[in-house]
Protein backbone atom coordinates (compact mmCIF):
# COMPACT_ATOMS: atom_id res chain seq x y z
CA UNK A 1 0.00 0.00 0.00
CA UNK A 2 1.83 3.45 -0.60
CA UNK A 3 2.46 5.27 1.42
CA UNK A 4 0.85 8.96 1.76
CA UNK A 5 4.46 10.70 0.90
CA UNK A 6 4.17 8.45 -2.15
CA UNK A 7 0.96 9.48 -3.15
CA UNK A 8 1.56 13.01 -3.12
CA UNK A 9 5.15 12.28 -5.31
CA UNK A 10 2.52 10.93 -7.60
CA UNK A 11 -0.18 13.71 -7.79
CA UNK A 12 3.24 16.57 -7.76
CA UNK A 13 4.39 14.19 -10.76
CA UNK A 14 1.29 14.91 -12.73
CA UNK A 15 -0.51 17.89 -11.54
CA UNK A 16 2.41 20.62 -13.57
CA UNK A 17 1.61 18.90 -16.82
CA UNK A 18 -2.57 18.44 -15.70
CA UNK A 19 -2.89 21.75 -14.83
CA UNK A 20 -1.72 23.17 -18.41
CA UNK A 21 -4.41 20.68 -19.46
CA UNK A 22 -6.96 22.24 -17.52
CA UNK A 23 -6.49 25.58 -18.63
CA UNK A 24 -7.14 24.49 -21.97
CA UNK A 25 -10.33 22.67 -21.63
CA UNK A 26 -12.96 23.30 -23.57
CA UNK A 27 -16.39 22.40 -23.59
CA UNK A 28 -18.06 19.50 -25.61
CA UNK A 29 -21.19 17.83 -27.02
CA UNK A 30 -21.34 14.99 -25.71
CA UNK A 31 -23.98 13.53 -28.13
CA UNK A 32 -21.84 13.96 -30.89
CA UNK A 33 -18.15 13.05 -29.07
CA UNK A 34 -19.73 9.67 -27.70
CA UNK A 35 -21.38 8.79 -30.87
CA UNK A 36 -18.49 9.61 -32.62
CA UNK A 37 -16.04 8.04 -30.45
CA UNK A 38 -18.19 4.47 -30.41
CA UNK A 39 -18.08 4.36 -34.08
CA UNK A 40 -14.27 4.40 -33.80
CA UNK A 41 -13.74 2.48 -31.16
CA UNK A 42 -16.41 -0.11 -32.01
CA UNK A 43 -15.47 -0.29 -35.83
CA UNK A 44 -14.37 -4.06 -35.10
CA UNK A 45 -17.83 -4.73 -34.11
CA UNK A 46 -20.22 -3.34 -36.24
CA UNK A 47 -19.94 -6.32 -38.84
CA UNK A 48 -21.80 -8.36 -35.18
CA UNK A 49 -24.01 -5.75 -34.82
CA UNK A 50 -25.33 -5.55 -38.23
CA UNK A 51 -25.73 -9.75 -38.19
CA UNK A 52 -27.68 -9.36 -34.91
CA UNK A 53 -29.70 -6.94 -36.38
CA UNK A 54 -30.45 -8.68 -40.38
CA UNK A 55 -30.21 -12.34 -39.30
CA UNK A 56 -31.17 -12.29 -35.44
CA UNK A 57 -33.51 -9.80 -36.13
CA UNK A 58 -35.37 -12.27 -38.12
CA UNK A 59 -35.40 -14.85 -35.40
CA UNK A 60 -35.50 -12.88 -32.51
CA UNK A 61 -36.34 -14.68 -29.57
CA UNK A 62 -38.37 -14.49 -26.53
CA UNK A 63 -36.00 -14.99 -23.67
CA UNK A 64 -36.47 -15.48 -19.71
CA UNK A 65 -35.99 -12.39 -17.71
CA UNK A 66 -33.35 -13.71 -16.13
CA UNK A 67 -31.57 -15.07 -19.81
CA UNK A 68 -32.55 -11.30 -21.20
CA UNK A 69 -31.38 -9.43 -18.07
CA UNK A 70 -27.81 -11.21 -18.20
CA UNK A 71 -27.31 -11.08 -22.25
CA UNK A 72 -28.36 -7.37 -21.84
CA UNK A 73 -26.01 -6.59 -19.12
CA UNK A 74 -23.19 -7.75 -21.33
CA UNK A 75 -24.52 -6.12 -24.54
CA UNK A 76 -24.13 -2.79 -22.20
CA UNK A 77 -20.90 -3.24 -20.94
CA UNK A 78 -19.58 -3.75 -24.42
CA UNK A 79 -21.38 -1.03 -25.73
CA UNK A 80 -23.57 -2.64 -28.48
CA UNK A 81 -26.97 -1.97 -29.89
CA UNK A 82 -27.99 -4.54 -29.68
CA UNK A 83 -31.25 -6.66 -28.38
CA UNK A 84 -30.90 -9.71 -26.12
CA UNK A 85 -33.25 -11.24 -28.66
CA UNK A 86 -31.36 -10.35 -31.61
CA UNK A 87 -28.13 -11.60 -30.49
CA UNK A 88 -29.77 -15.03 -29.20
CA UNK A 89 -31.68 -15.15 -32.62
CA UNK A 90 -28.41 -14.55 -34.43
CA UNK A 91 -26.70 -18.22 -32.84
CA UNK A 92 -30.54 -19.51 -33.29
CA UNK A 93 -30.54 -18.23 -37.37
CA UNK A 94 -26.77 -20.21 -37.79
CA UNK A 95 -27.61 -23.50 -35.71
CA UNK A 96 -30.42 -23.90 -38.38
CA UNK A 97 -29.00 -22.51 -41.43
CA UNK A 98 -26.02 -24.81 -40.69
CA UNK A 99 -27.95 -27.92 -40.09
CA UNK A 100 -29.99 -27.24 -43.41
CA UNK A 101 -26.89 -26.24 -45.61
CA UNK A 102 -25.24 -30.24 -43.70
CA UNK A 103 -28.33 -32.11 -45.05
CA UNK A 104 -28.10 -30.01 -48.08
CA UNK A 105 -24.83 -30.87 -49.02
CA UNK A 106 -25.43 -34.48 -47.85
CA UNK A 107 -28.44 -35.10 -49.67
CA UNK A 108 -25.98 -34.23 -53.02
CA UNK A 109 -22.78 -36.12 -52.62
CA UNK A 110 -25.21 -38.99 -52.15
CA UNK A 111 -27.12 -38.47 -55.74
CA UNK A 112 -23.79 -37.64 -57.04
CA UNK A 113 -21.93 -41.00 -55.79
CA UNK A 114 -25.03 -42.95 -54.43
CA UNK A 115 -23.66 -43.31 -50.52
CA UNK A 116 -24.47 -41.72 -47.57
CA UNK A 117 -22.10 -39.15 -46.67
CA UNK A 118 -22.51 -40.20 -42.85
CA UNK A 119 -18.82 -39.10 -41.95
CA UNK A 120 -19.67 -35.36 -43.92
CA UNK A 121 -22.53 -35.00 -41.98
CA UNK A 122 -21.89 -35.49 -38.27
CA UNK A 123 -18.57 -33.03 -38.84
CA UNK A 124 -20.36 -30.08 -40.45
CA UNK A 125 -23.33 -30.91 -37.82
CA UNK A 126 -20.85 -30.89 -35.42
CA UNK A 127 -19.03 -27.41 -36.98
CA UNK A 128 -22.91 -25.69 -36.72
CA UNK A 129 -23.09 -26.93 -33.03
CA UNK A 130 -19.75 -24.77 -32.38
CA UNK A 131 -20.91 -21.95 -34.17
CA UNK A 132 -23.63 -21.69 -32.44
CA UNK A 133 -21.79 -22.21 -29.60
CA UNK A 134 -19.59 -19.50 -30.76
CA UNK A 135 -22.56 -16.81 -31.19
CA UNK A 136 -23.97 -17.46 -28.63
CA UNK A 137 -22.04 -16.62 -25.90
CA UNK A 138 -20.56 -13.85 -27.84
CA UNK A 139 -21.90 -11.13 -25.36
CA UNK A 140 -20.59 -12.35 -22.31
CA UNK A 141 -16.99 -12.84 -24.05
CA UNK A 142 -17.16 -9.32 -25.71
CA UNK A 143 -17.72 -8.23 -22.22
CA UNK A 144 -15.31 -9.88 -20.58
CA UNK A 145 -12.72 -8.07 -23.13
CA UNK A 146 -14.24 -5.29 -22.21
CA UNK A 147 -13.77 -5.61 -18.88
CA UNK A 148 -10.13 -6.87 -19.12
CA UNK A 149 -9.43 -4.16 -21.04
CA UNK A 150 -10.76 -1.46 -18.99
CA UNK A 151 -9.46 -2.82 -15.82
CA UNK A 152 -6.14 -1.86 -16.72
CA UNK A 153 -7.09 1.78 -16.94
CA UNK A 154 -8.53 2.30 -13.47
CA UNK A 155 -6.02 3.38 -11.63
CA UNK A 156 -5.07 6.44 -14.52
CA UNK A 157 -9.04 7.02 -14.36
CA UNK A 158 -8.75 7.51 -10.33
CA UNK A 159 -5.03 9.59 -10.85
CA UNK A 160 -6.85 11.85 -13.05
CA UNK A 161 -10.23 12.62 -11.56
CA UNK A 162 -8.03 12.89 -7.86
CA UNK A 163 -5.88 15.66 -9.72
CA UNK A 164 -8.38 17.53 -10.81
CA UNK A 165 -10.47 17.53 -8.04
CA UNK A 166 -7.89 18.87 -5.99
CA UNK A 167 -8.06 21.72 -8.53
CA UNK A 168 -11.39 22.21 -8.95
CA UNK A 169 -14.26 20.62 -6.85
CA UNK A 170 -16.56 19.35 -9.68
CA UNK A 171 -17.22 15.77 -9.96
CA UNK A 172 -18.94 16.37 -13.55
CA UNK A 173 -16.01 18.12 -14.49
CA UNK A 174 -13.69 15.33 -13.28
CA UNK A 175 -14.93 12.76 -15.36
CA UNK A 176 -15.28 14.56 -18.10
CA UNK A 177 -11.18 15.49 -17.84
CA UNK A 178 -10.77 11.67 -17.06
CA UNK A 179 -12.62 10.73 -20.08
CA UNK A 180 -10.65 12.87 -22.39
CA UNK A 181 -7.37 11.58 -21.69
CA UNK A 182 -7.86 7.64 -21.00
CA UNK A 183 -7.74 5.49 -24.01
CA UNK A 184 -10.82 3.21 -24.87
CA UNK A 185 -12.34 1.23 -23.94
CA UNK A 186 -12.62 3.18 -20.23
CA UNK A 187 -12.82 6.29 -21.66
CA UNK A 188 -16.13 5.06 -23.71
CA UNK A 189 -17.34 4.15 -20.60
CA UNK A 190 -16.80 7.82 -18.77
CA UNK A 191 -18.56 9.27 -22.08
CA UNK A 192 -21.33 6.76 -21.93
CA UNK A 193 -22.26 8.51 -18.49
CA UNK A 194 -22.83 11.49 -19.92
CA UNK A 195 -24.26 10.32 -22.90
CA UNK A 196 -27.05 8.65 -20.55
CA UNK A 197 -28.22 11.93 -18.75
CA UNK A 198 -28.41 13.77 -22.18
CA UNK A 199 -30.64 11.20 -23.50
CA UNK A 200 -32.75 11.41 -20.26
CA UNK A 201 -31.76 7.48 -18.95
CA UNK A 202 -30.81 8.86 -15.72
CA UNK A 203 -31.69 12.61 -14.44
CA UNK A 204 -28.07 13.65 -12.89
CA UNK A 205 -24.75 12.75 -13.77
CA UNK A 206 -24.85 11.36 -10.36
CA UNK A 207 -27.50 8.54 -10.95
CA UNK A 208 -25.55 7.84 -14.30
CA UNK A 209 -22.38 7.35 -12.31
CA UNK A 210 -23.98 4.96 -9.57
CA UNK A 211 -25.52 2.99 -12.01
CA UNK A 212 -22.31 2.53 -13.71
CA UNK A 213 -20.36 1.97 -10.74
CA UNK A 214 -23.22 -0.94 -9.71
CA UNK A 215 -21.82 -2.96 -13.05
CA UNK A 216 -18.23 -3.05 -11.60
CA UNK A 217 -19.29 -4.14 -7.94
CA UNK A 218 -19.14 -7.34 -8.43
CA UNK A 219 -15.47 -7.40 -10.71
CA UNK A 220 -13.34 -4.42 -8.78
CA UNK A 221 -14.46 -3.43 -5.56
CA UNK A 222 -11.46 -1.10 -4.79
CA UNK A 223 -12.54 0.88 -8.27
CA UNK A 224 -16.38 1.43 -6.87
CA UNK A 225 -14.95 2.53 -3.28
CA UNK A 226 -12.63 5.00 -4.81
CA UNK A 227 -15.37 6.49 -6.66
CA UNK A 228 -17.62 6.98 -4.32
CA UNK A 229 -14.79 8.39 -2.06
CA UNK A 230 -14.32 11.17 -4.81
CA UNK A 231 -17.99 11.65 -5.00
CA UNK A 232 -18.16 12.27 -0.75
CA UNK A 233 -15.48 14.51 -0.90
CA UNK A 234 -17.98 17.32 -2.48
CA UNK A 235 -19.64 17.30 0.87
CA UNK A 236 -16.67 18.19 2.75
CA UNK A 237 -16.57 21.52 4.19
CA UNK A 238 -13.12 21.61 5.33
CA UNK A 239 -10.25 21.81 2.81
CA UNK A 240 -8.03 19.49 4.41
CA UNK A 241 -10.41 16.93 4.91
CA UNK A 242 -11.74 17.40 1.72
CA UNK A 243 -7.72 17.06 -0.06
CA UNK A 244 -7.12 13.85 2.80
CA UNK A 245 -10.41 12.34 1.26
CA UNK A 246 -9.24 12.29 -2.20
CA UNK A 247 -5.84 11.09 -1.40
CA UNK A 248 -7.47 8.34 0.65
CA UNK A 249 -9.65 7.13 -3.40
CA UNK A 250 -6.07 7.15 -4.80
CA UNK A 251 -4.99 4.80 -2.13
CA UNK A 252 -7.86 2.77 -2.24
CA UNK A 253 -7.32 1.94 -5.60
Amino acid sequence: MATKEEIREILKSFEAKIERELQEESPSDYSIEYRKFREETLASLSSYERACKNFGGVLKLKLTEKDEAKIQKSLETAHLEVEPGEAAGLAVFALISGIFLSLLISVAIYFLTDTVPYLIFMLLFFVSIFVFYYLNTMPSRLEQKWRLKASSQMVPCILYMVVYMRHTSNIERAIRFASQHLQPPLSLDLKKIFWNVETAKFATIKDALDHYLETWREYSLEFVEALHLIESSLYEPLESRRISILEKALNVV
